[in-house]
């Protein structure tokens, strides 16, 4: 009995604690979810979030669900008692010393302010060892792996691997994932991705996967690849399109299993953080250091903007000539750095005009 005195004395302190709020019916989905997120985990502490703006979403979250959930054990508890449900009752009693166990501390070191004090120090500054937002990434893991990284995972592969043609082409190429599959995307038949071999060269090229149905993008993307310096990958690639007359389309069954697959191959070697998508990256950086513009680069990773590659490696982590990369060609032209900037300054000349109620009439409310 004096234990369960304590843990309602416990649970009173904690609502007298936490506010009520009223949030909207979208914001309570996501914050039940982020909670019941937590407790999948067994932690309920916002700051084992990844960055601050996780952080704030976690810890409403966990003052509102809380809140919540000690409400719904109280009105349990007393109803079974009050039904004489002895047993019942010490079971709800055990479950909030539990649940009280787990979220008291939490709420305690990150509690509830109504009015907080932006002058002090974020909470993620008291943290110098933690990784900075994006270190994660494709982008920045590149500068951890070898120059020959690629070409590795290609060597481990083995020969009989349904992925192993899969993989020779993203060594060499920009695809995505998605693109090697065979599919209907945007109106029109894609096979997946296709290799052309003329002279010496590879065309790899595939219907980019983000044109909307030729709204958006550059439609139809590829890279031209010298053999004699793609290495391994290049030739594995050369000797399928001589075996079948000149040309192959590659395409896998199920893009998860080629994630999977690369995953553990790169595993098997020690890289970690290798999906498909680093292979693209690793590709784009090459051309950063290869190509002699932007609007290359943008060509051959199916980019309608050079403004879209700064999410991808960077130069310092590419190779000068890398994968045997010789140029790129699209269907349409990406936009150059003088549309681009145009574009981006009539943006901005417009959301000034509808902040100052000047908007054009097709903008008006």
């Amino acid at each position: 009995m004096t234990s369960l005195v304590e843990t309602h004395a416990r649970m009173e302190r904690l609502l007298a604690l936490l506010p009520e709020r009223t949030p909207s019916e979208g914001t309570m989905r996501q914050y039940r979810g982020v909670h019941e997120r937590m407790r999948r985990a067994g932690c309920y502490d916002p700051m084992a979030c990844a960055c601050p703006a996780s952080y704030n979403r976690a810890r409403a979250a966990l003052h509102f669900c809380a809140r919540e959930t000690l409400l719904r054990l109280k009105a349990d508890l007393e109803a079974r008692s009050r039904a004489g449900e002895r047993k019942a009752a010490s079971l709800t009693a055990e479950a909030l010393a539990l649940y009280l166990d787990r979220v008291e501390p939490a709420i305690l070191a990150h509690p509830p302010c109504a009015d907080p004090d932006y002058r002090a120090a974020s909470p993620f500054r008291a943290k110098p060892d933690a990784p900075r937002r994006g270190a994660g990434s494709k982008k920045h893991s590149l500068k951890d792996k070898p120059a020959d990284w690629r070409e590795q995972v290609f060597a481990a592969t083995p020969e009989t691997s349904p992925y192993k043609a899969a993989i020779a082409a993203m060594c060499l190429s920009t695809c995505r994932v998605g693109e090697y599959a065979e599919t209907i995307r945007d109106q029109q038949y894609s096979p997946g991705v296709r290799v052309i071999k003329r002279d010496g060269f590879l065309e790899i090229f595939t219907i980019a996967q983000k044109s909307h149905g030729g709204k958006y993008g550059v439609s139809m993307s590829g890279v031209l690849v010298a053999i004699a310096q793609a290495g391994a990958p290049a030739a594995h690639l050369a000797k399928l399109c001589d075996e079948a007359g000149g040309a192959i389309e590659i395409a896998v069954e199920s893009t998860e299993g080629l994630r999977k697959a690369v995953g553990r191959i790169a595993a098997r070697l020690g890289f970690s953080n290798v999906s498909p998508n680093s292979f693209r990256a690793q590709c784009i950086a090459d051309g950063k250091v290869t190509l002699p513009n932007a609007e290359m680069v943008a060509a051959g990773a199916g980019h309608c903007s050079i403004r879209s590659q700064s999410r991808y490696g960077r130069a310092e982590h590419g190779r000068r000539g890398g994968g045997g990369l010789v140029g790129t060609f699209s269907e349409r032209q990406p936009r150059p750095a003088s549309v681009e900037r145009m574009v981006r300054f009539e943006a901005m000349r417009l959301t000034r005009a509808i902040e100052r109620g000047r908007a054009p009439p097709r903008f008006a409310a």
